[in-house]
């Protein structure tokens, strides 16, 4: 899986001087200047650029693929391709605005000696670069206005866009020189995801996938579960299995040739993971989709079949493998009234006589109509809409069975009393904090854990509501909203943004107004306690390790109770790097960084917290004391460094968990010896 030799992560002094050098030597053409709006269902797909380019993004985050291989950038991003790149954009949450501004450089006829001198060095036109901008709004405004004059076509507008283009270089080359930038990094996840889709037929080896890429098998693989909510090897067992199941459909090839050819080694294999995966054999499968596509009953013209892409028609696997239909119904009045109707349409086809039904009869029909109408109404006064950042949804006035798929954030709803009924793995209440489960687990406790892309799972709770998020469930809002209504909501919000919304979901602004001042009120209380300890100035860094203890930073400053509710400071350089909202890296994306150079961000810190995933607490300390570096660390040496598990939800953010580690943490604090001095 090599990387595109031609893209560069990072730019020395010495390049930017001569890739400036060239540039002001040679005779620059602007071509054209266009505008996209891209949405994640019409990306932009394997564009190759007719000539050398700048495009620049802004709007959302986005999985971006220079030649073959693929990044993830932020709401802001400059990217350059020379010609002959290709180029695809796939905004992963909501609409996107690209700029292209195409150019061709030729060498000015005075300066061509030096710029092929130069050239040999460093050519600039080819380059293959993107980064996120420190100063976003003046390239938004420029690209506006570009596109503006280029496109009213006079000579002298269109000469005011080629002049924007210098301006625009010296920005670009400015800020790579300043460095206070984020380079995009190659999106590893979604490099494996690619070959593991290109590669799934063969016999593929997670190591050696893992040795393709400049991370470890460990950190690969948390990466890729902490994204796609599974392991490598689940992702690579459900392509084969999905592979499987369209060849299955079809009785021309054996069930030995269907195994060989979607990378099982046998049919004893394939049935193996069939039966695992699927709860039937794979010939009980083939029957069973060979007889749902042949069989044209009533009820097949009614629904269309379950295609894996949409949940239409819900099957339920009993033992023997036969699989049951089963629909939801609101009303048992709407089907006693269909069913009198279609015994009236019956009993009139099977007699010669014209019917004419008695009074007695019209008028006990017509109130079993009037009693469906009145159940009507009142089911429509039962619900109420919601708008949301994807449309007015309308919802049950009081939810009773809420599945909840945005991970360990269901501490978000907890507090309105409602009962959860499913949550994804990482909502488990089994992981979360003894205190926890004893102030909030019985909300929670006969909730299942089931994989949000489970959608036959999801629907057999029979569900009346399911919250989820276009950036954490596995599943989309049209699949869910087959089964039950559906609210997306941003995760990412604050925390008083969520539990408003909630108020309006669920009719309890009021509520949730108390809940905001309740907290508030707790968090005054715990500031106080700082203060009066001389603590509440001292310079404080989170790190949360994912690999055997290596340490990073999480960049979205909202995040948790430290920073947003205490308002307690990091030191500059992180503050500066992590918590700007300019830079992508304050957008919640994890940045893990080498024990080698970790003292450049903690060296200022006057208190360091860390949570960690593994290994335990115990074993990272070990660990960590070993390392000379983190030794020399000043806030290690004094021991004002606490460590917490991830169970102990310092590193959760929803409202529930706040109210546990608020009190948990400060407590932690105030037992340090810089609390003593």
């Amino acid at each position: 899986m090599p990387e595109d030799p031609k893209f560069t992560y990072h730019f020395t002094k010495e390049m930017i001087d001569l890739a400036v050098r060239i540039w002001a030597r040679s005779s620059i053409s602007l071509l054209d200047v266009r505008y996209q709006l891209l949405y994640p269902d019409t990306p932009l797909q394997n564009y190759r650029m007719p000539t050398n380019m700048f495009v620049y993004t802004e709007g959302g985050p986005a999985s971006i693929k220079l030649n073959h291989t693929s990044y993830q950038s932020g709401r802001f991003g400059i990217f350059h391709g020379g010609k002959g790149t290709e180029l695809s954009i796939h905004p992963t949450s909501s609409k996107l605005g690209m700029f292209m501004v195409l150019y061709k450089a030729e060498t000015a006829p005075f300066y061509k000696r030096d710029i092929y001198r130069l050239l040999e060095n460093i050519n600039p036109f080819i380059q293959v670069f993107g980064f996120s901008p420190s100063n976003p709004i003046f390239f938004i405004e420029k690209f506006q206005i570009m596109f503006k004059h280029w496109n009213q076509m006079s000579a002298l507008h269109q000469f005011n866009a080629k002049a924007i283009l210098y301006q625009l270089i010296y920005e670009i080359y400015k800020e790579l020189e300043e460095g206070n930038i984020r380079y995009f990094e190659p999106d590893y996840v979604e490099l494996a995801k690619q070959y593991l889709d290109q590669h799934y037929t063969e016999q593929v080896s997670i190591q050696l996938l893992s040795e393709m890429l400049p991370i470890s098998r460990s950190l690969l693989g948390k990466l890729f579960r902490k994204r796609e909510h599974k392991s490598l090897q689940e992702y690579l067992n459900e392509s084969r299995l999905d592979a499987a199941k369209r060849y299955l459909q079809s009785s021309s090839v054996s069930i030995q040739e269907v195994a060989v050819g979607c990378g099982f080694t046998d049919e004893l294999n394939l049935n193996r993971m069939f039966k695992k995966y699927v709860q039937m054999t794979p010939s009980e499968y083939r029957r069973k989709m060979i007889d749902n596509i042949t069989k044209n009953d009533i009820d097949n013209d009614y629904q269309r079949h379950y295609n894996e892409r949409g949940l239409d028609r819900v099957v339920h696997s009993k033992r023997d493998g036969e699989l049951n239909m089963f629909v939801q119904t609101r009303s048992k009045e709407i089907i006693l009234a269909a069913a009198m109707s279609l015994m009236l349409l019956l009993s009139a086809c099977s007699s010669n006589a014209p019917v004419t039904p008695s009074s007695a009869p019209a008028q006990s029909q017509n109130q079993e109509i009037a009693i469906t109408q009145e159940k009507g109404a009142e089911d429509v006064a039962q619900t109420r809409i919601v708008k949301t950042e994807h449309g007015d949804v309308e919802v049950p006035a009081n939810p009773q069975r809420i599945v909840y798929l945005v991970g360990n954030n269901v501490g978000d709803i907890l507090p309105f009393g409602k009962t959860v009924v499913g949550v994804d793995k990482y909502g488990d209440p089994t992981m979360r904090p003894d205190e926890w489960r004893q102030q909030w687990g019985h909300f929670v406790a006969d909730a299942k854990v089931i994989p949000g892309d489970d959608l036959e799972g999801i629907m057999a709770l029979e569900p009346d509501l399911i919250i989820g998020s276009p950036t954490w469930s596995s599943s989309s809002l049209e699949q869910l909203s087959k089964i039950a209504p559906t609210i997306f909501y941003n995760e990412m919000s604050t925390l008083e943004e969520r539990m408003t919304f909630f108020g309006e979901v669920f009719g309890m602004p009021e509520q949730a107004g108390k809940f905001i001042t309740d907290y508030t009120t707790k968090v005054e209380a715990a500031k106080k306690r700082l203060v009066d300890a001389g603590l509440y100035d001292k310079k404080i860094v989170f790190l949360q390790g994912v690999e055997e203890g290596t340490p990073g930073l999480q960049g979205d400053k909202t995040r948790g109770i430290i920073y947003e509710d205490l308002g307690m400071k990091a030191p500059e350089i992180i503050e500066k790097e992590f918590f700007n909202r300019e830079n992508p890296k304050s957008e919640g994306f994890y940045a893990p960084i080498s024990l080698e150079v970790i003292s450049k961000y903690l060296n200022e810190a006057e208190i360091i917290a860390y949570t960690n995933f593994e290994p335990n607490v115990e074993e990272l300390e070990k660990k960590l004391s070993s390392v000379a570096i983190w030794n020399t660390i000043p806030a290690v040496m004094g021991e004002n460094v606490t460590f917490y598990s991830t169970t102990d939800t310092l590193n959760d953010y929803d409202y529930a968990s706040r109210t546990i580690s608020l009190d948990t943490f400060v407590n932690t604090l105030l037992e340090l010896p810089i609390a003593k001095k």
